[in-house]
């Protein structure tokens, strides 16, 4: 037994990586070198779900109606708090994170029906990109901060080596998910810890706007606008770097379809969302081919045959605000995020649309 002893040393190593690991990476020691706001999306959610819990304890009768949004960053800049005011019968929740897709999308509406959670209405984002199997750049923020390992044992056949490998590696290791840089130590160290001491300041503020606004993070209004000519340049490099090539990720719309299922079969008022995104943006995607496993087509030929087939047998409801005409707010931080300027009209959009599909559900 004492001969076969030195086969524990590469456990011992292992703990020994995770221990020095997870202590490098305490969260206060987190202000020294994190560069990013994104996980506090994440966390937040926890609180935002009590909210919504108490909320929806009330008596239905006497309440106001709750709407909960699963979206991804284009959706974080809805000003839940002005639109209370305008439209005072709705509450909005917006669940939405950076990278939102609908592996987290139903990972949240599981424990909606596990805890017997019923909002009054839900909104599915569906747009192109989280249907894209095989972008240049992969956003796995979702994987990273979003799904727990329950449910990526639930569903693993569901994702790439590479998306698990993604989520064994980040989990297992934190310096490996968060990339503490000893240079930016150092820098925040400088100078009476003022760097340090700024990042803390700006979690905190993160952290109000994510409990007032309901999961939202909106900005105050610009003046600065983007011109047509600098929206295409960037929309080029966007185009590139998430829809080139465009392989359709069944399984990721396979996510989709458990959520609406779990919807339907509980009685819970839906719709699905094409976020508006810049118009030289908007202009690609039916007009450049990519290669795709079906040769060369346009990104909108794969994807929207296959939401409109499943639109028409689920009955899903689809909201498309980029080709909607009664939507006229076309000012964009970038190509794929409208500019403050435009969070309040996206939520009249979002409100009008909610009360036609109200008003078609009465006549049907």
């Amino acid at each position: 037994m004492k001969k076969n002893r030195f086969l524990l040393l590469p456990f011992l190593i292992l703990f020994l990586a995770i221990g020095i690991d997870r202590v490098i990476t305490l969260p206060i020691l987190q202000p020294y070198y994190s560069k990013t706001f994104s996980h506090l999306n994440f966390e937040s959610k926890e609180d935002l779900y009590s909210e919504l819990k108490e909320f929806l304890k009330q008596d239905k009768s006497k309440r106001k109606k709750a709407i909960v949004f699963f979206g991804n960053s284009r959706s974080l800049l809805l000003p839940t708090k002005e639109l209370e005011k305008k439209y005072p019968d709705w509450l909005l929740y917006n669940f939405s994170v950076p990278g939102g897709s609908p592996d987290y999308f139903l990972y949240w509406i599981e424990r909606f029906r596990n805890d017997g959670t019923r909002p009054d209405f839900v909104v599915l984002d569906q747009s192109l990109e989280i249907y894209n199997k095989t972008p240049v750049l992969a956003l796995d923020e979702v994987l990273v901060y979003g799904l727990s390992t329950d449910f990526i044992l639930k569903y693993w056949s569901r994702y790439t080596r590479e998306e698990l490998s993604v989520f064994i590696a980040k989990h297992l290791f934190h310096t490996y998910r968060d990339r503490p840089k000893m240079w930016r130590i150092m820098e925040r160290t400088k100078n009476s810890f003022v760097l340090a001491d700024a990042y803390k300041e700006g979690v905190r503020k993160v952290l109000e706007i994510l409990k007032e606004q309901r999961g939202s993070t909106p900005t105050d209004l610009t003046r600065l606008k983007n011109t047509d000519e600098q929206l295409a340049k960037a929309a080029e490099a966007d185009f590139g770097s998430y829809l080139v090539p465009y392989t359709f990720h069944q399984d990721m719309f396979e996510m989709q379809e458990d959520s609406i299922r779990i919807l339907k079969q509980y009685q819970v008022p839906y719709a699905t969302i094409w976020v508006r995104v810049a118009r030289p943006y908007f202009a690609l995607y039916g007009t450049k081919k990519v290669q795709t496993p079906e040769g060369l087509k346009t990104p909108l030929e794969i994807w929207k045959p296959r939401l409109e087939k499943f639109n028409q047998e689920t009955g899903t409801v689809f909201w498309n605000m980029n080709e909607d005409p009664q939507y006229d707010c076309n000012e964009f931080a970038d190509p794929g995020h409208m500019s403050p300027n435009c969070g309040l009209p996206f939520g009249d959009f979002i409100f009008r649309k909610l009360e036609e599909t109200t008003q078609e559900k009465k006549k049907n």
